[in-house]
């Protein structure tokens, strides 16, 4: 039996004026209904077709319940977005594990941060058909990637996907190796983070980790 764990926890450090506050939480669904959305999360679109319908679903006996975007609308420039209502923060430090199930067109699994709205934030993705990391920032609905490297992601495998996000600089690990490493000074600010898919894709997501660094 998995253990459910849905919180954030404030730590105060420091004394007198010097005070700061970390966050950290661990989305893993136990806690869900199955056949449903889960709680604690909005759920947006970038682009055009139909919104992304995310459910939570049995996996195997190490998963338990996912998180899966089920909807395989074939239009290309089409980006599902799963926001995470009870988090915000400029640095970021933030990991998935997510299996992509199917798609003809893509198979795309991604991480977003520094959320303004479905128009802008950044995400880096991989993609089970292409083969590849990607990263990217959506400036007013248009994405443009900035760095990109050949990896092989395998079909119907649990992978790991992780993002460090400092300032401008952000390094992304994909299943344990260092895969990017850039340099993006589009959005400053703090903002939201979530989960992110293509056109057809459909994908589960598991034990989504976050943290302010």
């Amino acid at each position: 039996m998995r253990t459910a764990t849905r919180a954030l926890i404030p730590v105060a450090l420091g004394l007198g004026v010097a005070v700061a506050l970390a966050q950290t939480a661990k989305v893993d669904f136990e806690q869900d209904a199955v056949g449903k959305a889960p709680g604690g999360f909005s759920f947006a679109l970038t682009g055009q077709g139909k919104p992304g319908v995310w459910v939570v679903r049995k996996d195997d006996q190490a998963h338990g319940n996912v998180l899966v975007q089920t909807d395989a609308d074939r239009t290309d420039y089409r980006f599902p977005v799963a926001v995470y209502d009870a988090f915000t923060a400029k640095d970021v430090d933030l990991s998935v594990q997510f299996k992509t199930l199917s798609g003809k067109g893509d198979q795309g699994a991604g991480l977003v941060w520094r959320y303004r709205d479905q128009n802008n934030y950044y995400i880096s993705r991989c993609n089970a058909l292409e083969d590849n990391c990607t990263i990217y920032h959506v400036v007013n609905g248009r994405r443009v990637a900035f760095l990109n490297q050949n990896v092989k992601v395998a079909s119907n495998v649990w992978h790991t996907l992780r993002v460090e996000a400092t300032g401008d600089h952000f390094v992304v690990t994909y299943d344990g190796k260092k895969v990017l490493d850039a340099k993006d000074g589009t959005f400053k600010d703090a903002g939201k983070v979530g989960l992110w898919t293509k056109a057809d894709s459909v994908i589960a997501f598991d034990d989504f980790s976050i943290a302010a660094r």
